[in-house]
Order: structure tokens, then sequence, then C-alpha cells
């Protein structure tokens, strides 16, 4: 039987968890993107979904070697690490693509799809020259395959990351910097997510022993800010808040309403002069307490008496229905 070594135990059992914990969290992501309808969560469910796949051959030649003692196969080891990693890559690129240039989007994401389509080709191809298998110096298993940075198709790859994390990672901080309210906090929160992305997955390469566990829980840790980033948060109670055309811009085109960030994909209300979106639950509260438009101050229902908030005042505080759980 092979004696696994202290760091052998420690990768192994280490990258199991955090596969398991990653498959765990983009079902989570996924059924909740299906209940709440929103589209870009759902890419980015996928995106999870094939970033950890990346590790799961760490964890199939822990087993093999653990319960047979022969390493898998080398290729199969580079296509199931490296195949999903650039699909990953292409679908923040799409979601990057949507937030910050909504109106060019494929201008923009043509361009890098086709680039990151070249890099995922050069692995097809040439499986064992973009590598470096890392194996411990005693028996032990393969504990990753690193890009070789003598390799062609390894510098693509490098170019990638560079790619994603000046047009997707500092752009959204940008953008974060540009905004206000909830809109700059959801920016902020993408951005996090991609710099841990690119840093944490280029450290992958570099590190070994203890400091490649501890970077694999950071590349990890993004999945929780991607998700802050493009959850929505519907909120019981909403004072009336100063809105920038740039917020109402975006919660325009994103179908989410302007109050309580919820998706208004189905039933809501628009209003007839800026074209403002509310949910139903929303325009009923606002129509009881104020009864205007929140950006233009057009009256929400005809028949009911306005109140337009005026700098100054004290804001009201929308009530909105509570479900009836005592049946």
């Amino acid at each position: 039987m092979v004696e696994f070594s202290f760091e052998d135990w420690l990768i192994g059992l280490s990258t199991m968890s955090l596969v398991i914990f990653g498959y765990i969290f983009s079902f989570f992501f996924l059924n909740k993107s299906r209940k709440l309808r929103i589209r870009l969560l759902t890419i980015l469910s996928i995106a999870f979904m094939l970033a950890t796949t990346a590790w799961l051959p760490i964890v199939i030649e822990f087993i093999s070697v653990l319960l047979t003692e022969n390493s898998i196969n080398k290729i199969f080891y580079v296509y199931l690490m490296w195949i999903p990693a650039p699909i990953a890559a292409i679908l923040i690129y799409y979601i990057a693509s949507e937030f910050l240039v909504p109106k060019k989007k494929w201008y923009v994401f043509i361009p890098f799809l086709v680039y990151s389509g070249f890099t995922l080709l050069g692995t097809i191809l040439n499986p064992l020259g973009i590598v470096v298998f890392i194996e411990p110096p005693q028996s032990g298993f393969i504990h990753k395959a690193g890009l070789d940075p003598a390799g062609f198709s390894s510098f693509f790859g490098l170019i990638n990351f560079l790619f994603l994390l000046l047009f997707a990672g500092f752009g959204y901080l940008y953008k974060a910097f540009k905004s206000e309210g909830v809109i700059r906090k959801k920016f902020f929160f993408l951005s996090i997510s991609v710099i841990f992305v690119v840093v944490f997955g280029m450290l992958d390469s570099l590190t070994s022993g203890i400091i490649l566990v501890l970077v694999r829980i950071g590349a990890m840790s993004n999945f929780i800010f991607a998700y802050l980033g493009l959850r929505q948060e519907p909120e019981r109670r909403k004072k009336r808040v100063k809105v920038s055309e740039e917020e109402v811009s975006f919660h325009k085109e994103r179908n989410i309403c302007l109050v309580c960030k919820g998706n208004v994909s189905r039933a809501n209300y628009m209003c007839p002069k800026c074209k403002t979106l509310y949910c139903l639950n929303c325009f009923h509260a606002l129509s009881d307490l104020e009864n205007v438009c929140w950006v233009c101050n057009e009256a929400i229902d005809k028949n009911k008496p306005v109140t337009p908030y005026k700098e100054g005042d004290e804001p009201g505080v929308l009530k909105f229905h509570e479900k009836d759980t005592s049946k």
C-alpha cells in the first residue's frame, strides 16, 4: 500500500472538501437562480461548477493512488483540469460584458470568446505540452498540473488571466466608484470575486503544501462575493432615498424593482412617464404612501391623492404586504 506523507493527506483531503463544497454552492446558486429567474446568476452557477471541476482530477488521482496504487492517465488529468477553466472564464467574460457594456456586449465579448477558444484549442491539441506536473519527492499522487511558463499555450493562458483581471476585475471596480448605494456595493463584490479568481488561480500554479491549501480556500471564497454581487435582495421595509440616473438605468436594463431590488420579469408596474419598473408589491406600497414615482413624481394611482417627497422631509417607510401564514 502507498504510504502517503502528511502533505499528501493534506492536499488530497482539503481539495476533496473544497470540491464537495464547490458543487454544493454551485447547485445552491443554480436552484436559487431558477426560483428567482435571474439569468446571470444561472450562468454564474455554471461557471462555478466548471471552476470546481478543474480541481476534480486531483481528487480522482488521490483516490486512485490510495485504492489502486496507480495514477490516472495524465492526458485525462490535464483535460479535466484545463478544459473547464477557460470555459468558466468565457462565462465570466459574458457576465462582465452584460454589466459593463450592455449595449455593446457582443462587440466586447466575441473577441474574448475567440481568444479563450484558442487557449482551449491549444490545451486539446497539446495537453502534455502546456503543463508541469507537481509530484511529491516520495511516493504519492500528483498534486496539480500547473501551467508550464515555457509553454506557448501557457502564454495564452496567462494573457487570458490578465484580460480577465483588467476587463472584469478592474472594470467592476471602476463602475463601483462611479455608482452609488446598493449598485456600488454589488459592483464592488463582483470586482473582489474576479480579482480573487485571477490572483489565487495564478498562485495555484506557483505554490505547494500548506500554502497551496490556503490558496485554494482563497480561490473558493470568490463564490461568496460573486453571489453577493448578483443576488437580488427584496426588503420588507424601505425608506425613500435619492436615486441617481445611473442606478435607474441599471434597474431598467436588468428588470429589477427600483425599491426592493427584486426581480420584476413577470407582473410589474411601469411608470408611464419615465418607464421605471416596480414590482406589484412595491407598487401597492407606494400607492398607499406617497403615490408618486420615485424618479419623476408621476402619480402612481390616479384615483388617490399624491404626497410627493420633498428634500428635507422625513422619508416615509414602505410597509410591504406580508403573506398570511395563519392558514
